[in-house]
């Protein structure tokens, strides 16, 4: 049997397996841990250091926008112009959602940037789960810790550094 094939059910599983990559890969970015540690010590998960983990979010995200923007102006091109047509030209008739989403897109975005509850908790939460990672750190010899102590050098005495 010789089918031809199905733009829709490529386009379903594909938004399907790509936002399924995308929220894996972002939960894992979310608890694990940050700066140089993961490199360090050789952090990985599921078989994938952080890198690879960051490349597959970037990779499944990128894939998902570009699946997104065929099946909205590709497959269902007609149904979304239909819909902003009937939409301009009667008026907007669901304004109640129209509004409250973008009530709540300004809500995400300055809460976010401006660090309030539950925005500031949720990012916190993610920074404690991936500072848990973390060993403990080692402390240099107090030689050579910044700015603490020096040596003379006749007597061997260690005298405390002044500041600049």
């Amino acid at each position: 049997m010789n089918k031809s094939f199905n733009w829709r059910v490529f386009v379903s599983f594909g938004l399907f397996l790509s936002f399924f990559m995308i929220l894996v890969s972002g939960v894992i970015l979310y608890i694990g841990p940050s700066g140089r540690g993961p490199k360090a010590t050789g952090w990985h998960i599921i078989g994938l250091t952080k890198s690879e983990w960051q490349n597959q979010h970037i990779i499944f995200g990128l894939a998902f926008s570009l699946i997104s923007l065929f099946h909205l102006f590709i497959s269902n091109w007609k149904v979304f112009f239909s819909y902003l047509n009937t939409q301009t030209t009667g008026g907007l008739k669901n304004t109640g959602e129209l509004f409250v989403i973008i009530i709540l897109f300004f809500l995400f975005s300055f809460g976010t940037y401006f660090n309030v509850q539950p925005f500031s908790g949720i990012l916190e939460f993610g920074k404690s789960i991936s500072k848990s990672w973390e060993g403990k750190t080692t402390q240099p010899p107090d030689s050579q810790q910044r700015g603490s102590t020096k040596l003379n050098g006749v007597d061997g005495r260690v005298t405390p550094l002044r500041p600049l």
